[in-house]
């Protein structure tokens, strides 16, 4: 059949695009199965402190939005109210999560400065947050959307890389038993589990 060749270079194609993402999804799946509870690091790699004053008066609310506005952490977004949380020593304290960790700062009124800590996640963790990107996240940082949209393209470049394979089987005539046995039992594993879930 002429459109064979094709189709095999559209599954070559799609394969190798997809691969950097299929790494990234089994790591983050690894994760998953053997570290359920995802604890994140709670060592900083580096601590900084930052002049900084407040207006007197100053709620924690406009205090945080004026340290985010100071501090801009790389691929942050600012506090949510929600959020604001003190110290045992009454200190304001903000966890300004990124994709690389937390960068954790301690509001020290009286000294005048802030407490910056660069707490970093490792590289299985990293992994396992940055497969989660979406392009509909669009408050997101630039850097984390393009990651996002090279997400999806993964996504529709998996779908055509299955796709392809699935047309390429057929089209060779296929024989083996454990191929016919392998799509029996992925495609009964899914209609069970889905029956299961939507019941």
């Amino acid at each position: 059949m002429r459109i064979l060749p094709l189709v095999r270079k559209i599954h070559i194609y799609a394969g190798l695009l997809t691969l950097s993402q299929l790494g990234v999804y089994g790591v983050a799946g690894l994760v998953a199965t053997f570290q359920p509870g995802r604890e994140r690091a709670q060592t900083p790699r580096s601590v900084r402190m930052v002049p900084f004053q407040a207006p007197p008066s100053s709620t924690d609310k406009e205090v945080a939005r004026l340290v985010y506005d100071t501090l801009r952490p790389p691929l942050s977004r600012a506090m949510p109210d929600w959020f604001l949380r003190h110290t045992p020593d009454h200190h304001l304290l903000l966890d300004f999560y990124n994709i690389n960790g937390i960068y954790r700062v301690t509001v020290m009124e009286e000294q005048g400065q802030l407490r910056v800590e660069d707490i970093r996640l490792g590289l299985p963790l990293f992994l396992a947050d940055i497969h989660a990107s979406t392009p509909g996240d669009e408050d997101a940082p630039p850097l984390v959307r393009a990651w996002a949209w090279w997400n999806e393209l993964a996504m529709w470049s998996l779908l055509g890389f299955c796709a392809s394979g699935t047309w390429l089987w057929l089209g060779s005539r296929p024989r083996f038993w454990w191929a016919w046995a392998a799509l029996a039992a992925g495609s009964c594993a899914f209609a069970a589990l889905y029956a299961r879930f939507r019941t």
